[in-house]
C-alpha cells in the first residue's frame, strides 16, 4: 500500500526512525500484517537482543502481499499513531473512500476518549475527552472548517464517508497546527492521487431501509447510497487527478414521547381535584412521529502536480449539498392548574412511592384539550471548501504557501400548525417512572368533523412559520518555512504565519398564521391524508395533512416578531493572525533510547467585532462595531521516548485556547435604565462581543507497547487546568452608543450587563486505555480474528453555571465513562464485525423550541452495529466485487433524557423517550 503523503498544512510525521528493533510500518510491514508477527519465538529473539546495541535494520524484498479490508485499516491507523510526535488517534479507510462505518461520525466516535452525540437518530457531532463539540477544532486537509450549525461545532453528517480517506485526531497541540481545539483537533483527509502508482476506479451502491417502515404520509422508509471515485496519474506520474462523488438518499424515522415537567403544585397554592396534596404530578406531555428524507450530494476533486523533487502543488476542492424535509405529526397538551383558569383537574389519581415521595402514575385527567400538530421543516445546507498548497524545496529549505476558502450556508423553514377539539376531554392515563412510553386513552383525534384547525392550547396564534438563513465564511492564507538541519539533536525547524478572516451572518423572520376571525374551521376531507398512528403512546390516531398545502388556503400569514426574534439577527467578524515557530527533535539518549518530538509556540492576535439588534424602551436599534482585540502566547512541547523494543513513552505540555461560541458573541441586547435613590444607571442583557477564549494549561502522558503492525496496547492520562471558562454573569459594561430618551439620564456610560463572560475555570482530567490485538497473538487457530477495545474515565470540577451554581450540573458533553469494543473476523475474503459503543449519562446541548439552545440530562447509551462482507478473490472472474450488509443501531437503542422536579427535592424523572429503529444497508462495491 502506498505511503500517505503528509501535506505541509499539518504537522509532518517522520518517515523513518533511525533506530528500531521492530519492522517499519511501511509497505513491507503492511504486507506482513497478513500474518501478524510475534510468535513465541519472535518474543524470545527480541529478549535475547535486548542487551545489544540496536543496528540499522536490513530486510530482503518480499513478494507483494496486498492487505485489504479491516486489517489494512487497522494497520494504517496504528502506523499513524505510532509515528506521530503528538498523542493522536486515527482511523483509515479499508480501501479508497471506504471508512469502516456508515458515517464519519460513527468511525471517529469509536476512537479512545471520543464519543458522539446522536441528533435526530444519527451521529452528528463529536465529543472529545468529555467536552462538547464546541471545544473541538475541525480541519479538512489541515485547514480549519466552518459550520452549518449556529456556533463552531462542525456537523460531520455534511461530509460523506465515501469521500474521506482518513481521519486523525490530535489530542495534544502542535505549534504548526492551525485551528486547534481545546479538547482536540479532528483532521479529515482526502486522497492524494500521486500516492497511487496506477489508475483506480471504484463504484458502489447500497439500498437502505428503516425497520419502522413508513410512520406518516410524506416520508419514506427506504433509500439508497451511490458513490464513485476515479484516481489516475499522467505525464510520467507527475500529474495526479482524483475525483469522487457520493449521493445519499436516507430515510429517518422517529417515535417520540416526552414528559414536560413534574411538580407538586399544591405546595404553591394550586391543588388539582383528586390529586393528593403531598403528591408530585406530571404537568404536560407530548407524543409524535417524525419522518425525514435526507438527500446529500457531495463531490471531491484533487489535482496534484509534482514535476520534480523541488516543486509540489496540490489543488483540492470539496462541495456538498444537503437537503432535508421533515414531517412531524403528534399531540401535546399542558395540564397544569394555571392553564385556562384551572380547567384541568384530576377526577381520580393513583400514586406510586418514588424515592420516598408519592407520585401520580395513573388515574383520570379531566378537561385537557390536546393540540394536534402537523409540522413541516425544510433544511438546505451547502458546504464548500477549496485549498491550494504549493511547496518549493531548495537545498535544506522548504517554502510552502497555502490558500484556502471555506463557506457554509444554511436555509431553514420551520412551519407548525395546530388543530384540536373545542371541548375538554376526560382521559385515563398510565405514566411510567422509568424510561419508556406512557399511555393515554385519548379519543379518536383523526375525525375531521370534531378535530378542527385552531388554537386549542391558547398560544395566541393558529400556526407559526420561521424562515432563517445563516452564512459562515472563512478565508485563510499561510506561509511557512522548514529548514532541515544536519544535527544530532534537531532534525529541522519550522516558522510560519497564518492569517484568517471569518464572518458569520444569521437572519430570521417569524410569521404567525391565523385563521380568519381566529375561528376554528374543519379541513376539507379532500386535503386530508391517512391518519398518523400514535398507538405506541396510547394516543390512537391524529388528523394528518400537508401543512404547507393548507397555508395559503386557510390562513392569513403576517410578520410577527418578538424582541427575542429580532435578536436572532447578528453578524460576527474575526480576524486572526497566528505566528508560529517549532523545533523538531530527533536524537538518541545513550544507546537504547531514541528521542523525537518538537517544542514550539504560537502567538495569536485576535480582532473581533459584532453587529446586532438592541432592544430599548423606545424600540429596536442597531448595534454595530462592538468587539475586542487581544493576544495569546501558546507554548507547546511533545516528546516521544522510543525504547526500540516496541515501547513508547509520550509526554506533552501546552497552553491551549478555544474561541468562544459564536452565538454567545452577538451584539444583541436588551437595554434599559433603572433608577434607584434618584440615581439612574444603565442595565441590560444579551450577547458579549468582547468575550475572550476558553484558556487552559494541558499535560499529557501516554505509555504504548506495539506488538506488530496492527497490534498495540496504550494507557494515557491527561490533565487540563482551565484558567477561564464562560458563564452567564453580571459584568460591568460600557453602554456608549445606546441612546434614547429617559426621564433621568445616567451620568455614566458604565452600567451592569448580564451576558456570557469569562470567569473562573477548573480542571478536566482523565485516563484512557486502548488496544488493538490480532487473534494470532494468542493462538494460531485464531488467525483472522481481532479485537479493538478502548475505555476512558473523565471528570471535571467545573460547574457550567459558575461558582456557587447547581451541584448536579456538569459541563456539556461530559460522560465519565466512555467505552468501545469491536470484534472482527477477516479471512479468505469473508469479513464480519460487531461493534458496541457505550457512554455514561451526560449533559447534552440540543436545539430547542424556536431554534433556541438547551441543555438536557441525557441518559447512558449503548448502541450496537454490525457488518458482514465478502470480497471475491483474485482467482474469481468477479475479482474486485465486494458485497456488504450493514445494520446500524442493531439493538434499537432509545434516546432518553431525564429532568429534575420543579419543587427542588432533587428527584430525577423520565423526560424524553425516542426510538429511531434499525438501519439496514445492503450493497455492492466494485473496484478496478
Amino acid at each position: 500500500m502506498p505511503q500517505s503523503h503528509h501535506r505541509s498544512t499539518v504537522p509532518a510525521m517522520p518517515t523513518q526512525r533511525r533506530f528500531s528493533a521492530l519492522p517499519r510500518a511501511s509497505a513491507l510491514a503492511l504486507a506482513c500484517s497478513a500474518v501478524l508477527a510475534f510468535s513465541a519465538q519472535a518474543q524470545q529473539a527480541q529478549s535475547a537482543d535486548a542487551g545489544k546495541a540496536p543496528a540499522q535494520e536490513t530486510a530482503k524484498t518480499l513478494d507483494k502481499v496486498e492487505v485489504i479490508g479491516i486489517r489494512r485499516s487497522i494497520a494504517t491507523s496504528v502506523e499513524t499513531k505510532n509515528e506521530a510526535t503528538s498523542i493522536v488517534e486515527a482511523v483509515s479507510a479499508e480501501d479508497i473512500g471506504k471508512l469502516p462505518d456508515i458515517s464519519i461520525a460513527d468511525s471517529i466516535s469509536r476512537l479512545p476518549g471520543l464519543t458522539m452525540q446522536r441528533v435526530d437518530g444519527r451521529g452528528q457531532v463529536i465529543h472529545i475527552r468529555g467536552m462538547s463539540e464546541q471545544f473541538a477544532g475541525t480541519l479538512l486537509n489541515g485547514r480549519e472548517q466552518v459550520s452549518t450549525g449556529d456556533s463552531r461545532g462542525v456537523e460531520f453528517d455534511q461530509y460523506p464517508a465515501e469521500l474521506i480517506n482518513a481521519v486523525t485526531v490530535y489530542k495534544t497541540p502542535d505549534a504548526s497546527l492551525i485551528g486547534q481545539g481545546l479538547s482536540g483537533t479532528v483532521d479529515m483527509q482526502t486522497v492524494r492521487p500521486l500516492d497511487f502508482k496506477e489508475r483506480k476506479i471504484v463504484v458502489g451502491a447500497q439500498g437502505e431501509r428503516n425497520s419502522f417502515g413508513k410512520l406518516t404520509d410524506g416520508g419514506k422508509h427506504t433509500g439508497y447510497r451511490l458513490s464513485a471515485s476515479y484516481i489516475d496519474q499522467f505525464a510520467n506520474d507527475t500529474i495526479g487527478l482524483a475525483i469522487g462523488a457520493a449521493r445519499l438518499n436516507a430515510p429517518f424515522q422517529e417515535k417520540h414521547y416526552k414528559s414536560w415537567w413534574w411538580a407538586n403544585t399544591s405546595l404553591w397554592g394550586a391543588p388539582q381535584g383528586a390529586k393528593p396534596d403531598d403528591a408530585i404530578a406530571l404537568q404536560g406531555a407530548e407524543a409524535w412521529v417524525k419522518s425525514r428524507d435526507a438527500t446529500r450530494d457531495g463531490v471531491m476533486a484533487v489535482l496534484e502536480f509534482k514535476p520534480n523533487d523541488t516543486w509540489h502543488s496540490v489543488l483540492d476542492a470539496y462541495h456538498s449539498k444537503f437537503d432535508q424535509s421533515e414531517w412531524m405529526r403528534g399531540a401535546m397538551w399542558t395540564n397544569d392548574p394555571w392553564w385556562n383558569n384551572g380547567a384541568v383537574t384530576y377526577t381520580s389519581a393513583n400514586t406510586t412511592n418514588y424515592n420516598g415521595t408519592p407520585v401520580v402514575t395513573s388515574g383520570t385527567l379531566s378537561g385537557i384539550r390536546p393540540v394536534v400538530r402537523n409540522d413541516n421543516n425544510l433544511r438546505n445546507d451547502t458546504l464548500s471548501a477549496f485549498g491550494w498548497n504549493t511547496e518549493y524545496k531548495t537545498g535544506p529549505f522548504t517554502v510552502t504557501a497555502d490558500l484556502s476558502y471555506s463557506r457554509a450556508e444554511r436555509e431553514q423553514s420551520m412551519l407548525e400548525t395546530y388543530a384540536g377539539m373545542t371541548t375538554g376531554l376526560n382521559v385515563d392515563f398510565r405514566i411510567p417512572l422509568s424510561a419508556g412510553y406512557a399511555w393515554y386513552g385519548l379519543p379518536d383525534l383523526s375525525a375531521p368533523a370534531s378535530v378542527k384547525l385552531g388554537d386549542p392550547q391558547g398560544w395566541g396564534h393558529d400556526g407559526r412559520l420561521e424562515d432563517s438563513r445563516q452564512v459562515d465564511t472563512l478565508k485563510a492564507f499561510r506561509l511557512s518555512l522548514n529548514h532541515a538541519l544536519d544535527s544530532s539533536f534537531l532534525s529541522s525547524y519550522d516558522i510560519g504565519y497564518n492569517f484568517s478572516r471569518r464572518s458569520k451572518d444569521k437572519h430570521a423572520d417569524v410569521y404567525f398564521a391565523d385563521l380568519p376571525g381566529r375561528t376554528p374551521v374543519a379541513v376539507d376531507p379532500s386535503l386530508l391524508q391517512s391518519p398518523t398512528d400514535l398507538g405506541f403512546a396510547g394516543m390512537g390516531s391524529v388528523l394528518t395533512f400537508d401543512p404547507r398545502a393548507l397555508l395559503s388556503r386557510y390562513y392569513n400569514v403576517h410578520l410577527s416578531e418578538t424582541n427575542d426574534d429580532l435578536q436572532k439577527d447578528y453578524r460576527i467578524e474575526e480576524d486572526i493572525g497566528t505566528f508560529y515557530a517549532k523545533a523538531n527533535i530527533d536524537t538518541t539518549l545513550g544507546e537504547r533510547v531514541n528521542l523525537r518530538g518538537n517544542v514550539g509556540f504560537q502567538y495569536i492576535h485576535t480582532n473581533q467585532k459584532s453587529n446586532g439588534v438592541g432592544i430599548t424602551p423606545t424600540g429596536p436599534a442597531a448595534v454595530s462595531g462592538v468587539g475586542a482585540s487581544y493576544n495569546d502566547f501558546l507554548p507547546s512541547i511533545n516528546l516521544v521516548f522510543d525504547f526500540n523494543n516496541g515501547w513508547n513513552l509520550r509526554v506533552g505540555a501546552a497552553k491551549e485556547q478555544m474561541r468562544p461560541r459564536i452565538n454567545d458573541m452577538g451584539a444583541y441586547a436588551n437595554v434599559g435604565v433603572s433608577v434607584g435613590n434618584g440615581v439612574a444607571q444603565w442595565s441590560g442583557s444579551g450577547g458579549n462581543p468582547r468575550l475572550e477564549p476558553f484558556r487552559a494549561k494541558a499535560f499529557d502522558i501516554s505509555v504504548e507497547k506495539y506488538f506488530g503492525p496492527a497490534s498495540y496496547v496504550a494507557l494515557a492520562a491527561f490533565y487540563k487546568d482551565l484558567e477561564s471558562y464562560v458563564y452567564t454573569s453580571t459584568i460591568p459594561w460600557d453602554f456608549s452608543g445606546y441612546e434614547f430618551d429617559t426621564p433621568t439620564p445616567p451620568q455614566s456610560n458604565i452600567g451592569t450587563f448580564s451576558a456570557p463572560a469569562n470567569g473562573q475555570g477548573g480542571y478536566m482530567r482523565g485516563v484512557e486505555f486502548s488496544t488493538s490485538l490480532g487473534g494470532e497473538l494468542l493462538h494460531p487457530a485464531l488467525e483472522g480474528f481481532g479485537l479493538l477495545l478502548n475505555g476512558s474515565y473523565t471528570e471535571s470540577s467545573i460547574d457550567p453555571d459558575g461558582p456557587g451554581g447547581s451541584s448536579t450540573d456538569t459541563i456539556p458533553g461530559l460522560s465519565k465513562i466512555v467505552a468501545n469494543a469491536t470484534v472482527f473476523y477477516e479471512k479468505n475474503g469473508f469479513s464480519a464485525r460487531v461493534s458496541e459503543r457505550f457512554r455514561d449519562p451526560y449533559r447534552g446541548e440540543y436545539s430547542y423550541i424556536f431554534g433556541q439552545r438547551s441543555y438536557r440530562y441525557t441518559r447512558s447509551e449503548r448502541t450496537i452495529d454490525m457488518q458482514v462482507g465478502y470480497d471475491f478473490p483474485q482467482t474469481s472472474r468477479l475479482h474486485g466485487l465486494s458485497l456488504l450488509l450493514q445494520v446500524n443501531n442493531l439493538n434499537n437503542e432509545p434516546f432518553t433524557t431525564q429532568v429534575s422536579d420543579s419543587n427542588g427535592l432533587g428527584l430525577m424523572f423520565p423526560e424524553e423517550y425516542t426510538e429511531y429503529g434499525r438501519q439496514y444497508l445492503l450493497g455492492v462495491r466494485y473496484s478496478f
